[in-house]
């Protein structure tokens, strides 16, 4: 009777854990959309976003020397738009790009997080990202990552969360990645 209880309790504590994280992701704002945004990245440290855009040329091809746009909404300001430090595009929030095999679709390596490549093409006539998330094709909207509010010289994140679409089913999908350093 008792160890059911304390399992009872622990389960508890365990769901509740889980709420300050998500009622968090929840109440940052939404970053108005554009014909051209692909996704966009919020961490758990402030409203900040960060915004990924494809860069279009006037024939409405992907612009093959910087197919996407990267920089900074700051609602934690006064929501302005910001272009990143060159330290934040080498150390996080930029890429490395490359042609892929079909055309007018590009292959994206974000700095932070190279181990899951994106493509950036068209889909339905939108520029959209795509990626694996949870095992499907999918475009990707939102990126939500935790970072363990402790000091550290370089941040630690907790875990890293993606949001999208598949594009095979048109159903969202989740995932939720714990660094391998956890």
């Amino acid at each position: 009777m008792k160890s059911k209880r304390i399992a009872g309790l622990l389960t508890v504590l365990l769901l509740v854990s889980f709420l300050p994280t998500q009622a968090l992701r929840e109440s940052m704002p939404v970053p108005e959309s554009s014909p051209n945004q692909l996704f966009y990245l919020q961490r758990s440290k402030d409203a900040n976003t960060i915004i990924y855009e494809a860069r279009l040329l006037a024939n409405h091809k992907l612009d093959p020397v910087k197919p996407v746009d990267v920089y900074w909404i700051r609602y934690a300001e006064k929501g302005q738009r910001e272009d990143l430090s060159a330290m934040q595009w080498r150390m996080a929030y930029g890429y490395k790009h490359k042609p892929a095999s079909v055309s007018d679709t590009y292959d994206i390596s974000l700095h932070a997080f190279e181990e899951r490549p994106l493509q950036v093409t068209y889909h339905q006539g939108k520029p959209v990202a795509t990626m694996l998330i949870s095992g499907q094709r999918a475009s990707l909207r939102k990126v939500f990552v935790q970072i363990d509010p402790k000091p550290h010289l370089i941040p630690h994140v907790t875990y890293v969360e993606m949001f999208g679409t598949s594009l095979t089913t048109n159903l969202p999908v989740y995932e939720r990645i714990v660094p391998d350093y956890q």
